[in-house]
């Protein structure tokens, strides 16, 4: 019995460890510096013609990953089987986003890896739109005097 337990330990221990590679994004064509996060990242963009740009991040060096990928709109896919995947947003509104995910990853040592390891990305065009709550107490009075209201 106790043999029986340290083998399902070490297996559970093995499936919850073995996948040390994770696909990491970041918004390109934004009007400030970015930085890779992981599974997720947004942001605002200066331009229409913006893009998500993946990539997995492996305790060693990758040969070659198998990706599969969705986008929200029509856009052009670059992944080629590299370590790197890219979408390029074709919409005029430049709002979006797009989700890739690696599936397989063969190392450069022969090793290799299935994965389901996805990072998911939003980009807009501009400013996002924020409502905020102010607690100041006006008066009606006050709210419809002339003075305010200019």
């Amino acid at each position: 019995m106790k043999n029986y337990l340290f083998a399902a330990s070490l297996a559970l221990g093995a499936t919850f460890t073995s996948q040390a590679a994770v696909v990491e994004c970041v918004i390109s064509g934004t009007p400030s510096p970015q930085q890779w996060s992981e599974q997720f990242c947004s942001s605002g963009t200066s331009s229409t013609a913006s893009s998500v740009v993946f990539r997995l991040k492996a305790s060693k060096p990758i040969a070659e990953v198998t990706w599969t990928h969705f986008s929200e709109h029509d856009g052009y896919w670059n992944c080629r089987n590299g370590e790197y995947c890219r979408f390029n947003n074709r919409t005029v509104s430049g709002n979006g986003s797009a989700q890739a995910c690696a599936r397989r990853v063969l190392y450069k040592d022969g090793t290799w890896e299935s994965l389901n390891s996805c990072a998911y990305g939003m980009y807009w065009y501009g400013s996002p739109v924020f409502s905020r709550s102010f607690n100041v107490d006006v008066a009606e009075e006050q709210l419809m005097s002339s003075e305010i209201i200019q």
